[in-house]
């Protein structure tokens, strides 16, 4: 591994060619036996995968620190990405490997690590996988449109804004999920903005807002929203299915 992190800070991390990534990140694979996992779970799509883990570290700043202070992190969140069969390229937002600059209680010390974040057409995947849905939405909720919520049984009655121009001048007031599974079993939950902020506050990694929410706070909201939507009531597989109305039901998570 020192081997791994010596060769990385020889180099101009600015000016590193690909294949010095490239070499790296399959010696370490090779070394730890990681190869064989990603083989495993991936196949053929294995040095494809691996070819996009290389690209990532390539193209930004941050994980090429993270290459050099903890790449088994990076190879851990791959690995988890791997696991769900879900591509890390950012650009098609299904799972992202994002680096963090986080504290180490031991050694007093700061260390960029890099972590598995599922994105929010991963967690649709994850749920059409199971052939349960019949309908899964996610939607902001302006000022005026929800008329009332009760909180024992979560009967919502929404009353929306039709016209788009009108719509968009209305501030967001909170974020509601639904889903339908094919059954006929539906589940409808609401958050407010009040609500998303806390968790966010409750849930930040370090003392600010995470890139994610700076950049796209509703996306993020929304994103928040459908987990606690299928994580909590929903269900969601790895695997490929075909929905059996028979036997589908809620998980427990």
């Amino acid at each position: 591994m020192a081997s791994v992190k010596n060769g990385l800070q020889k180099k101009d991390e600015t000016s590193a060619p690909q294949v010095s990534i490239a070499t790296m990140v399959n010696s370490l694979l090779d070394k730890d036996g990681y190869k064989k996992r990603f083989d495993e779970l991936l196949g053929k799509r294995a040095p494809q995968f691996v070819a996009s883990i290389v690209s990532l570290v390539n193209t930004d700043a941050n994980m090429k620190a993270v290459f050099a202070q903890s790449p088994v992190t990076i190879i851990q969140a791959a690995l988890k990405a791997a696991t769900y069969d879900l591509p890390v390229d950012p650009s098609l937002g299904y799972a992202y490997i994002v680096p963090f600059n986080n504290y180490d209680k031991d050694t007093k010390t700061k260390r960029m690590e890099a972590v598995f974040v599922m994105g929010y057409k991963g967690m649709l995947q994850l749920a059409n996988r199971t052939g349960a849905y019949k309908k899964i939405n996610v939607v902001d909720v302006r000022e005026g449109e929800l008329k009332n919520w009760d909180r024992l049984t979560e009967d919502f009655d929404f009353e929306w804004t039709q016209d788009e121009k009108e719509r968009n001048v209305k501030p967001i007031i909170g974020w509601a999920g639904y889903f339908r599974l094919v059954n006929g079993a539906e589940k409808t939950i609401y958050m407010s903005k009040a609500e998303i902020e806390a968790h966010e506050v409750a849930n930040r990694k370090g003392q600010y807002m995470g890139k994610g929410w700076r950049e796209n706070f509703e996306a993020m909201a929304a994103k928040t929203v459908l987990r606690k939507l299928i994580g909590k009531w929903g269900l969601m597989s790895i695997d490929y299915r075909t929905a059996d109305t028979k036997t589908v039901e809620f998980a427990t998570a």
